[in-house]
């Protein structure tokens, strides 16, 4: 049983980090278009959503 246990959790630590590393490149690229970025996240970052919009220039 620790066994199953220890993977589920080490499975869950890597799809946490897979995920941060996601959100970043994401956060990057927007910022690169010169938007203004937007991120909504849960504690282990399983679920996100990430807006972006672009600044206007007059």
């Amino acid at each position: 049983m620790r066994k199953y246990l220890f993977s589920i959790i080490i499975a869950l630590i890597i799809l946490s980090i897979i995920n941060h590393q996601s959100i970043q490149k994401a956060v990057e690229l927007s910022e690169e278009g010169k938007g203004i970025t937007q991120v909504k996240k849960n504690f282990l970052a399983v679920n996100w959503s990430l807006g972006c919009e672009r600044e206007r220039e007059i």
